[in-house]
């Protein structure tokens, strides 16, 4: 796939698709994106960290930086009537596969998470926790219900999750998938989903550093999320091609943060993230194998062309 797949020739505008990559507005992008990144985080470096009453503020802000970034480029460089369809904004069609996919995406995601957590209890990297010892702990210190109401609620609530997962996630999106996605399309569609990737990665680091995922506060722990990032950024940008939209994307990020967090309930007390969470080698494999799926199905294919063809009956009207 390149950069003429990611738009159909019915949304041609001027720079769409960019005849090549417009390398200082990237930069700039990812400039901004960068800086208020660490901007919205300082307040937990000064602070106590991943313990600090302020982490969930931080972290909503930091997911939206990147829509700040790619709205700031995006007005000063890309020509008005082309915005919304550089940032993958519109069209809605073809909407079966927009359809399609914000409903298989959540399936998708809580079988890998789960599938996960299965993994790894077999492979003997982390066991299974069935009493769910550390949550049950949670809860008796601030006087919440028991495990098995807590957990059946949850999963009765998790389509609502995903919806506010999914508004938070599309701060992301518009960015990565969005902006980026379309600015470095000329280079092709794996070239650019492994720059993104690990630039997504690296964009993690004001909580990465603080211990967030892998409890590893130095550059081994960047470095493995940039592995986590650089393979759900290719079945993220997937969508974005499939669909020549961000909406998919935006829905696949929220369902991920979601699903991804259920199976810590089941977590042996003191588990390595990286060898017992989705986030780590269990859900790297899972991950990866879903996208040899992917490429060995051919699934990894443009979306169709949408533009409405003349009726060949009319012609001799």
């Amino acid at each position: 796939m390149n950069a003429a797949d990611l738009f159909s020739p019915h949304d041609a505008r001027p720079g769409i698709p960019p005849a090549r990559v417009p390398w200082i507005p990237v930069a700039a992008f990812l400039a901004i994106a960068a800086g208020l990144g660490w901007l919205v985080c300082l307040p937990l470096w000064l602070g106590d960290g991943l313990a600090s009453p302020l982490f969930p503020v931080g972290a909503a802000a930091l997911m939206a930086t990147p829509t700040l970034a790619a709205l700031a480029v995006t007005f000063a460089t890309v020509p008005r009537g082309s915005r919304a369809r550089y940032l993958g904004l519109i069209p809605f069609r073809p909407v079966g596969r927009k359809i399609a996919l914000f409903l298989l995406a959540p399936v998708a995601l809580f079988a890998i998470a789960f599938g996960a957590m299965a993994l790894a209890h077999v492979a003997g990297w982390s066991l299974i926790d069935p009493g769910m010892t550390a949550l049950a702990a949670q809860l008796q210190a601030i006087g919440g219900p028991d495990t098995l109401t807590f957990v059946v609620v949850q999963f009765v609530l998790a389509p609502v999750a995903i919806v506010q997962a999914t508004v938070l996630a599309f701060g992301e999106e518009l960015g990565w998938r969005g902006y980026l996605t379309t600015a470095l399309a000329p280079l092709g569609f794996w070239p650019s989903a492994a720059i993104i990737g690990v630039v997504w990665g690296l964009w993690h680091a004001p909580v990465i550093l603080l211990g967030y995922n892998f409890a590893r506060p130095d550059a081994v722990g960047l470095a493995l999320m940039c592995v986590f990032t650089l393979l759900v950024g290719v079945l993220l940008q997937w969508t974005r091609y499939a669909t020549r939209s961000v909406w998919p994307a935006a829905v696949a990020h929220g369902a991920l943060n979601t699903a991804f967090a259920y199976p810590l309930w089941w977590a042996s007390a003191g588990a390595d993230p990286l060898w017992g969470s989705a986030v780590g080698i269990p859900g790297w494999i899972l991950l990866a194998t879903t996208i040899v799926i992917l490429v060995l199905t051919r699934a990894f294919r443009p979306a169709p062309d949408w533009t409405p063809r003349p009726d060949p009956r009319a012609a001799g009207a």
